[in-house]
């Protein structure tokens, strides 16, 4: 970013201004040259007005439209949502919500169409704005230093880059503006934060490798490299941008996830100061930094006041370990959540770990008797601060480990949930915890009337669970067994089906299964398995079904995911809604996704 610096001196040349000046007089060239200069696209004194703000509007555009579509949403009355208009509008949206494409080969989804379209009209946005105006280059090197000091080309790459900006601070901020006008939750923006720092950095790459070219051409760049200070801020900038680009990918990300997010605020101030002072105050490049800021502290600050003065610091959370290997943390709290939102959660005496801060679903609801709730996750054992949560559980059962919580974040929309008298909800593996408030809401729901046997219900819930892990299945029906019990139930309510799909190699694998998850989690794994084989000694089948009745069925084999959401929408009336609602690995979201997608236009 040269281009960007009326510099004399390393760091900030002064006097020190907001903004640079953008007085220009036209005096070494002919007046056809200064016209040529002066062009909309060309003039290096307008250049923030001619790439950086159409990129902040580009971007603001897109956040207002779904900001309106938000709003209709939740204000419209059913009766307007309920026209044919509104109902084909709708039929679209799903279908561009849902409808993704899968590799199986290398088990990966794509994220939505809808999505994907709005990724290929940025990627329009950008090629036309730095590819299509021209010209890349002045057309003699004795112009570039009268006309702006920059290539055009690398002119108009670093205005939009720095565009880019605030927006990459804004979608990363689990509280955050966007969140807050279009209701999308900060888990489902982090595809755009990923897509905007990838138009951050390339734009910002675009920029230098025109200094390069012309440095190689007119032989200047070893006495550039060796006494333009600028060179120096720019490269720092554009390693800490690169790291932080691509090591938030998903295959790095998922080998460390602690270092991924040490590395991460490591890199970010890196980027942010040797970026600053390359800038220096070429004309509005600080607003860029100063917006930037505001958002980025406002979100910080919004956190740190929910985390001290909402749920303050002195949370106690109890860990142990279910039957099936996963650690149980339960927090008493006065917080209120809802359905499938998650909490961030701190533990404060856990060695180097109480340095991060990890992302864990709800498994309970609060409490609709008492101030105070039990949150309860459940959470499945692999490495680093899940594995040392095993160790604790195992060493020291039902231990207290003091917690810090933030959140919630996310969750299924509530108002989804109410109107659909029909919900299918489908779980595999881990996700079994999951679903445990989705059934506890539809009890909720219901009339008591329902409960004891009447008839009237305001919805149906179909639970499908697959798992490869018997120890899993087992722990799943007795928990339900207990949920039922606090509800002074004594069986499933008729409006209430569970399907337990097997998936496994055979039942004689529960406990070897369960053996390998703890070994995996920690060295000493025998005194936690005595206590899982205890408890699933006293699970037994006999005992579940004879207090579950009979809206329970057991399948072996995976469930055909198609096939299910057919079957269900065939089983109720046409004009009925149904809900679909699945968390698993990404082979079932898809195969659901596309289902649901489907179903739009049948």
């Amino acid at each position: 970013m040269d281009s960007m610096g009326m510099h004399g001196g390393p760091w900030m040349p002064g006097p020190v201004r907001l903004r640079g000046v953008r007085d220009y007089q036209c005096s070494q060239n002919t007046t056809r040259e200064c016209e040529y200069y002066q062009e909309y696209w060309h003039f290096w004194y307008e250049a923030d007005h001619r790439f950086a703000l159409p990129t902040v509007a580009f971007f603001t555009s897109v956040i207002v439209l779904f900001a309106f579509a938000h709003a209709f949403q939740q204000l419209a009355p059913p009766s307007l949502q309920r026209t044919p208009i509104v109902r084909w509008k709708t039929a679209v949206d799903r279908v561009l919500s849902y409808r993704v494409f899968r590799i199986r080969a290398l088990n990966w989804n794509s994220v939505p169409v809808g999505i994907l379209l709005l990724g290929l009209v940025g990627t329009i946005y950008f090629m036309c704005m730095t590819l299509v105006p021209s010209p890349y280059y002045w057309p003699s090197t004795e112009t570039l230093n009268y006309w702006g000091g920059s290539p055009p080309l690398a002119t108009r790459s670093v205005w939009l880059s720095l565009g880019c900006m605030p927006f990459v601070y804004l979608t990363a901020g689990k509280s955050n503006l966007i969140t807050a006008v279009t209701g999308v939750s900060h888990e489902k923006l982090q595809v755009f934060h990923r897509w905007i720092s990838y138009a951050f950095f390339v734009t910002a790459l675009i920029h230098t490798f025109p200094f390069i070219v012309y440095n190689i051409r007119t032989h200047q760049m070893v006495m550039q490299w060796n006494t333009n200070f600028d060179y120096w801020t720019g490269v720092v900038a554009l390693i800490a941008q690169a790291w932080l680009t691509f090591a938030s990918t998903s295959p790095l990300r998922a080998i460390s996830y602690e270092w991924f997010k040490f590395s991460h605020f490591l890199a970010a101030p890196v980027l942010m100061v040797f970026l600053f002072f390359h800038c220096g105050y070429t004309l509005s490049s600080w607003d860029y930094f100063i917006v930037t800021g505001v958002f980025f502290t406002l979100s910080w600050l919004h956190r740190q006041l929910r985390i001290y003065f909402e749920h303050g610091i002195n949370n106690r959370a109890t860990i142990s370990l279910a039957t099936n290997g996963f650690v149980c943390v339960r927090v008493p709290t006065k917080a209120v959540w809802h359905v499938g939102q998650h909490f961030f959660v701190r533990f404060m005496t856990l060695g180097i770990h109480a340095a991060s801060i990890h992302p864990f679903t709800a498994c309970s609801l609060p409490s609709q008797t008492s101030l105070e709730s039990e949150l309860v996750f459940y959470i499945p054992p692999r490495s680093g601060l899940t594995a040392r949560l095993v160790q604790q559980a195992a060493s020291r059962p039902s231990s207290s480990v003091r917690v810090l919580l933030d959140g919630p974040y996310g969750g299924i929309s509530m108002q989804k949930i109410q109107q659909s008298p029909r919900q299918l909800v489908i779980a595999g593996g881990s996700g079994a915890g999951w679903l445990l408030p989705m059934m506890l809401a539809c009890l909720r729901s219901n009339d008591p009337v329902d409960q004891e046997g009447g008839t009237k219900t305001s919805s149906t819930m179909r639970i499908v669970l697959a798992t490869r892990d018997v120890a899993t299945r087992q722990w799943f029906e007795q928990t339900v067994r207990q949920l039922l019990a606090e509800q002074g139930l004594s069986k499933l309510p008729s409006f209430i089906e569970i399907e337990l799909h097997y998936t496994g190699p055979g039942e004689t694998g529960a406990v070897s299964e369960v053996t390998s998850r703890i070994c995996e989690a920690q060295d000493d794994p025998e005194k936690a398995l005595d206590t899982l084989r205890a408890s699933s000694d006293r699970d037994s089948d006999s005992e579940f079904h004879s207090g579950v009745g009979g809206s329970l069925k057991r399948s072996e084999g995976r469930p055909d995911m198609v096939a299910l959401v057919r079957s269900e929408i065939a089983a109720g009336p046409s004009n009925s809604q149904l809900g679909v609602f699945v968390c698993g690995p990404l082979s079932m979201q898809g195969g659901v996704s596309n289902a649901v997608a489907f179903a739009q236009v049948e």
